[in-house]
């Protein structure tokens, strides 16, 4: 099975230089390529370049299933407001570009200069089961629903409050990940869908990777996982 896990960037970041890229920078690639020579001396890729709580803990259970397994086994995407779909390993400086705070208008602008809804798209056609790890304005910008093979089955951990932006259809599928789940959790809300997902990973390593398969077939299994694991 080839799994992914779509996950959104962070304002936290390893590196926050006083002239880091700005919204202007990335409207055209002679200029986004001229600031970024200039930042050169902090370039690193993009999953180390992340720090907010949900990305250490999804790291971490990549790493813990990876070693455990002696490979890849999940693919990382993160979702920059900045650069767009970025791969984990993909080389990157620091930014200050956010799709919070944007209007409605605003948002999909952004979002149609990034070209989010179809490489994100595209790149879930390859993938059997892709979790999605992300904040409202975020699943906004993705401006679902994507026309995939329902082959494709996708899992959107989103608080309930966001319910409505995820399309009702066979392939794709709320897990709330919301207020009711932070409590019984004892975590904060920017900690939440890394911890859960973390969670996952280590259930993995214990019962064996036909967990990701149960998955697929009952999303919702996820919870149990998570909750199970306190």
């Amino acid at each position: 099975m080839k799994i992914s896990v779509i996950t959104s960037c962070t304002s936290r970041k390893k590196y926050k230089a006083v002239n880091q890229l700005q919204p202007q920078d990335f409207l055209s690639t002679e200029r986004l390529a001229a600031r970024s020579a200039e930042l050169k001396s902090y370039e690193t890729i993009a999953t180390d370049m992340y720090t907010g709580q949900q990305h250490r803990h999804l790291k971490a259970g990549l790493e813990q299933l990876r070693a455990y397994y002696k490979e890849a086994i999940i693919d990382l995407y993160i979702i920059s407001a900045g650069y767009g779909l970025l791969n984990e390993s993909d080389v990157i400086v620091p930014y200050n570009v956010t799709f919070t705070g944007l209007n409605k208008k605003e948002l999909l602008e952004r979002s149609n200069g990034l070209q989010l809804h179809e490489r994100i798209k595209t790149l879930i056609t390859h993938y059997d089961l892709v979790l999605f790890l992300l904040g409202a304005e975020y699943v906004r910008a993705l401006q679902l629903p994507f026309k995939v093979p329902d082959t494709v089955t996708q899992i959107f951990l989103i608080g309930t409050g966001a319910r409505k932006l995820i399309p009702n259809l066979p392939n794709t599928h709320f897990v709330p990940a919301g207020t009711s789940l932070r409590h019984k959790l004892h975590t904060t809300n920017t900690t939440l869908k890394g911890l859960v997902f973390e969670r996952l990973c280590a259930f993995v390593c214990r019962e064996g990777l036909q967990v990701f398969e149960k998955i697929r077939q009952n999303p919702q299994r996820i919870l149990d996982v998570a909750l199970a694991n306190r």
